[in-house]
């Protein structure tokens, strides 16, 4: 399992940026429609015909026609123009020819009866143009044209696209643009705080949000603040403590020489007490190796190097660990044995590295039976040098593979009485391969425990 803060895979149409984008983005939409709707149903239809000045001239047109026709009421029921009827009244009202008129012709008639110049008057679908005055026979007449539209609102809403399209497109662009840059004023900063809290889980704690966001007069700029304070604070006690740790651990150091030599003293006088001096020196060698391995990991931690990067034969140094180690094993009645090796070169700091592999190959060798092996291997997979150490132990339970990687963590009721290391070693083994950019993961095997390194090539 890989020791890493896990990541929450966020579709794009989830994003916090897309739903603020569309939600302002529809609601201004709704609002244009809306008043789009309004305005087309409140307005004057005359006001959107775009032949109305045709309309006009096709009226007085045909007024005069019918004046120099000399039987103008039989043949008025057959003038016809493409789409259009039309209808004479007298000055009683009464509808000239065989026509029948209509609720809604009457109707516009009675309105418009009275007006002096021709007008348009919109009833149910049917648009009515007049009257225009013609005299026949000496005698007055009102000329109207009537014409089928469709609905009223689907007809003006045609009108209106007809016409003022390139507004709209003008409206919805900016409406558009206006959406992405507010959505991109609430986003923003919530992007630089998540980026500053994911570098800060990483470890970097010297990570502080953009001062654009810090200094922002509202509850961003307050949330920016408060994470700014969170992480001075963090970085304020963990250093506090690597410090103890280092601190603590040089100055163990006088005191515990002090001992060894009081000890050697202690051996040279007594005779009958070497069982005890044996004792002393064991806990004095653990307590030597522990103070040891705590300045070593503080060292890693804060990247303070005794040599710089250099180019590494990894093939090499992995061969001299697994002899090493098989040495070790062999006192228990154990062997470590490299099952696969390739030529491989990376840059990186010796000791690191070192140290890492080393620490990983002496749990193995602890953990894993009598009479059995710890496996190692080394290849190249994907541009990435891959290490693997196996042993045959009894593994650990799957809801402790994160926090084999904590310092002083051990898992006594599983590991059972060889779990007498210092709980620092896969500590120390993850802070080298982190401070590479490599990365490191556990994984329990039927049986035992497998640690794998990955480390980028040269």
């Amino acid at each position: 399992m890989e020791h890493q803060i896990p990541r929450l895979v966020v579709w794009p149409w989830r994003s916090l940026f897309w739903r603020i984008f569309l939600w302002f983005w529809l609601t201004m939409l709704a609002m244009l429609i809306t008043l789009f709707i309004s305005f087309a149903a409140t307005v004057d239809p005359s006001d959107f015909v775009s032949e109305r000045r045709e309309l006009f001239r096709e009226l007085e047109v045909v007024s005069i026609k019918i004046e120099e026709l000399t039987q103008c009421l039989v043949h008025v029921k057959n003038l016809r123009f493409p789409g259009n009827s039309y209808f004479l009244f007298d000055l009683k009202g009464d509808l000239l020819g065989n026509s029948i008129i209509s609720k809604e012709l009457l109707e516009a008639y009675q309105k418009t009866v009275s007006a002096l110049a021709p007008t348009i008057v919109f009833k149910q679908g049917l648009l009515v143009v007049g009257p225009h005055r013609v005299m026949l026979n000496d005698q007055l007449y009102s000329l109207y044209i009537t014409k089928e539209i469709p609905r009223l609102i689907h007809w003006r809403v045609q009108q209106i696209l007809a016409k003022q399209w390139h507004l709209i497109i003008i409206a919805l662009g900016v409406s558009f643009l206006l959406c992405i840059i507010l959505a991109r004023y609430f986003v923003g900063p919530i992007r630089q705080l998540q980026s500053a809290s994911r570098k800060l889980a990483k470890g970097d704690l010297t990570t502080r949000v953009n001062r654009k966001v810090a200094q922002r007069k509202d509850e961003l700029g307050e949330l920016g603040q408060d994470f700014d304070a969170m992480a001075e604070q963090l970085e304020f006690l963990l250093n506090s403590k690597e410090r103890l740790l280092r601190d603590v651990s040089h100055e163990l150091r006088s005191p515990l020489t002090r001992l060894h030599l009081s000890l050697a003293l202690a051996r040279g006088k007594a005779t009958d007490a070497h069982v005890e001096h044996d004792r002393i020196e064991c806990e004095l060698e653990r307590l030597d190796q522990l103070i040891g391995q705590i300045i070593r990991f503080s060292r890693i931690q804060h990247g303070v190097l005794e040599q710089s990067l250099e180019k590494i034969d990894l093939q090499e140094l992995v061969v001299g660990l697994v002899n090493d180690g098989d040495f070790e094993a062999q006192a228990c009645q154990k062997s470590v044995i490299l099952i696969r090796s390739s030529e491989i070169k990376i840059w990186a700091v010796r000791d690191f590295i070192s140290s890492a592999i080393e620490n990983i190959i002496r749990n193995a060798i602890r953990f894993t039976p009598k009479e059995s092996n710890v496996e190692v291997s080394l290849e190249e997979v994907a541009q990435q040098a891959v290490i693997r150490v196996r042993d045959y132990g009894p593994g650990v339970p799957e809801e402790t593979l994160k926090s084999l990687f904590e310092p002083f963590f051990r898992v006594d009721e599983t590991r059972g009485k060889e779990n007498n290391g210092m709980g620092l070693g896969m500590a120390i083994a993850y802070s080298a391969i982190s401070f590479h950019k490599g990365s490191i993961t556990v994984n329990n095997v039927a049986p035992g425990l497998q640690v794998e390194i990955r480390m980028n090539l040269l």
